[in-house]
């Protein structure tokens, strides 16, 4: 819960301190899949501030892990994200993470750091859908996560 409160205050900062004209907030979510291993799921809704070629936002998210044994784990924790656009509709996207996750019967807090890239493609004028491929650097050895880590998901500026 600190986490996510950290987050939106972090979020709240960035808004109060970007002009107005230049800025767009935005919201909606993404999901990533694999199935190398068993089958994993990540569900998450977002929110964001896009200024200029800057975006920068908080995702909570929430995972499903089934082994290939059909043992099965969730985590749950929160993402804090930002993107810069090189060329229009291309993007580099990196992201500070941390996961409750359950290891031994027991749960703890660890933390990863995704970095890659993307793509958003405009399907009206304030709705996107984008989709990505990330790399985390930090990849612990208890994470329900593989690399790469693909996933894609929807957005809609206000």
């Amino acid at each position: 819960m600190r986490n996510l409160a950290f987050s939106v205050f972090a979020v709240f900062l960035l808004s109060i301190s970007v002009d107005e004209s230049q800025a767009q907030l935005y919201t909606g979510g993404s999901v990533g899949l694999h199935y190398r291993d068993g089958f994993y799921m990540d569900a998450s809704p977002l929110i964001g501030y896009r200024f200029g070629k800057i975006d920068a936002g908080v995702s909570p998210f929430f995972s499903y892990r089934e082994y290939s044994d059909k043992s099965s784990k969730y985590s749950y924790g929160n993402r804090l994200f930002t993107q810069f656009t090189i060329i229009p509709n291309v993007f580099l996207h990196g992201e500070f993470e941390a996961s409750n996750i359950e290891v031994a019967g027991d749960r703890k807090w660890i933390t990863g750091l995704p970095l890659g890239g993307g793509y958003r493609y405009s399907l009206t004028d304030r709705t996107r859908a984008y989709g990505m491929v990330l790399y985390d650097v930090l990849l612990h050895r208890d994470s329900p996560v593989q690399n790469p880590i693909v996933r894609g998901g929807i957005t809609y500026s206000f």
